[in-house]
């Protein structure tokens, strides 16, 4: 359990005691006065801070992936080539995620609605919706509340995509054209849908390698460049 200075703005106290609760219980599990207790606050400054518990984890999960993509464009933006910018995208996702493996597997499993049938689209104006394989469509305010997190996750991807797709109008990738195997995710995106399908995929087995398999104790350089070879070796154009 985390230890809170209590000399920090309650806002703060809030937000780190949060981190720890769902960290360690899950998104359902945890509980807000469990939050309050750990946060040495009262319910009323909870609530108006963040109004309820899911806006209080949203916030959360805002503000580290708010600080993430910073840092993923900063980082990728330094690299003069396509091996040099998966390295730097993939190290910096291997550190976030397992810095924040807890709130992740609550984003990637508890809030995807997935097990409902439940999956994301787009409608005929470049809207996010969320469409139901079985039964009623999600009421609206439910759609809007798990809509965020998607938005989230898919906003990581398209970075590692756009570097996919400079790769391969550069030639260093291979690009066999997908006939739109795979959908666009956002149709008003200048993303192909070639590199979102590479790009999803990649970041699909990196952030479930780390929350299931990937060896805890690797030095995250090291295993990003494995990784890095492993995923060239199959789709650089030319042997390095």
């Amino acid at each position: 359990m985390t230890a809170i200075d209590a000399s920090l703005p309650k806002k703060e106290c809030i937000l780190i005691a949060a981190e720890d609760v769902f960290s360690r219980r899950g998104y359902t599990k945890a509980t807000l006065d469990e939050i309050i207790a750990l946060a040495d606050t009262g319910k009323g400054t909870l609530y108006k801070y963040f109004g309820n518990k899911d806006n209080l984890f949203y916030t959360l999960i805002e503000e580290k992936h708010s600080h993430l993509m910073d840092e993923l464009h900063s980082l990728t933006a330094q690299q003069p080539d396509i091996r040099g910018k998966l390295q730097a995208y993939l190290n910096c996702m291997l550190k976030f995620l397992r810095t924040n493996k807890g709130l992740w597997l609550i984003v990637w499993y508890e809030l995807n609605a997935a097990h409902q049938g439940i999956h994301p689209d787009f409608d005929e104006n470049g809207n996010w919706i969320l469409t139901s394989l079985y039964g009623d469509p999600l009421p609206k305010p439910e759609e809007e509340r798990l809509l965020r997190y998607y938005k989230i996750l898919w906003e990581e991807v398209y970075v590692l995509a756009a570097i996919l797709q400079d790769g391969q109008e550069s030639g260093y990738l291979k690009y066999t054209p997908s006939q739109q195997i795979f959908t666009v995710p956002d149709p008003t995106s200048k993303l192909t849908s070639e590199a979102i399908f590479g790009a999803y995929h990649l970041f699909a087995g990196i952030a479930n390698g780390v929350f299931h398999v990937i060896n805890s104790t690797m030095d995250n350089t090291e295993l990003t460049s494995i990784i890095v070879d492993y995923f060239l070796n199959g789709h650089a154009a030319k042997a390095e």
